[in-house]
């Protein structure tokens, strides 16, 4: 029996993830959440503009980056928020730090601030990826896209024809992660949050359960984040702004980002 499934698997030991320290040492803090197949170096284009006020950690969440990527292990969302509060708990980040996450990283933030909304002064969504059951979807296209894109992350899990090797030409045509190319070793990380985290989300009841404040950010041209769905998430507490942009975390996503913080 491997020493790793002994502690984290039979013992329930959650994983410690890695992390990088930017910015001003004694600056207010902002937890930063990649998106799925991603990594913590996902941010390069955001960090300079916000680097210069604040003290910025950004994380690898499990399974991705230079975290743990344990091939056993069901990556639920349960998974991945202990590994990420066991990781933030042992910096003793206090109360009043900001927690921004981008795609799979808006899911997982809005989940863990349920759980610890008393430090955290504001949530940054960036591209939610929002996906409600399609019998709740009133809008026929917008049904209709977002079967399309359930019904393509499904057919990635479940056919037997896509493999690491074919993936990679499906992502010349598919808004899919080229990262797991590069990094074979988080397809199965990639498949199974895929499932139990993006397809089988909660977000729309999440978010109901939160009451500080939220600003959610996504491109008019996104190629997994359709508007109508993002608007649902619109509250009293919820700020929505669209822009001119896609999926991608480029510099003026940072420059919507650090406008707000002002």
């Amino acid at each position: 029996m491997p020493f790793g499934y002994l502690i984290h698997g039979i013992l329930g030991r959650p994983y410690r993830l890695h992390i990088n320290h930017s910015g001003q040492k004694n600056g207010k803090v902002i937890v930063l959440l990649h998106g799925i197949a991603a990594s913590s170096a996902d941010w390069r284009n955001i960090l300079p503009l916000l680097e210069t006020d604040y003290h910025c950690i950004t994380v690898d969440l499990l399974g991705f980056g230079k975290s743990p990527k344990p091939s056993w292990l069901s990556y639920t969302m349960d998974n991945h928020m202990r590994a990420i509060y066991r990781t933030l708990n042992k910096l003793h980040l206090g109360r009043d730090y900001i927690l921004i996450g981008h795609s799979l990283g808006s899911l997982l933030a809005v989940r863990y601030a349920i759980e610890h909304e008393s430090n955290i002064s504001r949530l940054f969504l960036l591209s939610p990826p929002v996906y409600p059951p399609l019998d709740s979807i009133d809008r026929r296209g917008v049904r209709r896209l977002t079967g399309i894109l359930l019904n393509m992350y499904k057919l990635l899990r479940t056919s037997p024809h896509i493999t690491p090797e074919t993936f990679k030409s499906l992502t010349y045509v598919a808004p899919l992660p080229r990262s797991v190319v590069k990094q074979p070793e988080t397809w199965v990380p990639f498949m199974r949050t895929l499932k139990e985290c993006i397809e089988e989300q909660t977000i729309l009841e999440d978010i109901t359960k939160l009451n500080l404040p939220i600003d959610i950010f996504y491109g008019t041209l996104d190629q997994v984040v359709l508007g109508a769905n993002v608007k649902l998430l619109k509250r009293d507490n919820v700020t929505i702004h669209e822009f001119l942009g896609t999926h991608d975390l480029t510099k003026r996503y940072g420059k919507l980002i650090a406008a707000q913080l002002d």
